[in-house]
């Protein structure tokens, strides 16, 4: 598995397919998808197939300077196979080496907090509902330094 950084058009029909498969395709583009300081993901298989993505937008949690993870999706064909545990690692690293932010938030499902959880994330909410999307708690990870 290869992880760099995608563009949005890279990434986008698979966020859509997985996260917002019912909605139009505008419900899977984020506020922020565009700005300069938003890095996009691509984790790619042996055959250069898209497996995974993640977006990362720079974004407070609670007043303090913090990387928003949004639209984190795997391939169906590709869950339960190390591809959003490798995303998230190599995402990290590159995250940790561009500044000095070492805070991550996102919003998580209820069915993946679970794999949060295992990849070092704690809840830092009470479930709460998306309108259209479901139920979610925030979460949070601090990264060490490097």
């Amino acid at each position: 598995m290869v992880v760099r950084r995608a563009s949005l058009a890279e990434i986008f029909p698979l966020r859509h397919a997985v996260l917002r498969p019912e909605l139009p395709a505008a419900s899977a583009a984020f506020e922020g998808d565009d700005e300069p300081a938003t890095r996009h993901f691509a984790a790619c298989a042996a055959d250069g197939a898209l497996a995974g993505c993640a977006s990362f937008m720079r974004r407070p949690w609670r007043g303090e300077p913090a990387w928003q993870l949004r639209g984190m999706a795997t391939h169906p064909e590709r869950t339960r196979h190390g591809v959003g545990t490798t995303l998230l690692a190599a995402a990290e690293a590159l995250l940790r080496a561009e500044g000095d932010v070492r805070l991550l938030w996102c919003n998580a499902r209820l069915a993946a907090v679970p794999f949060y959880q295992r990849v070092g994330w704690e809840v830092a909410s009470a479930v709460f509902d998306i309108p259209g999307v479901g139920p979610h708690h925030a979460m949070t990870r601090r990264l060490p330094s490097p």
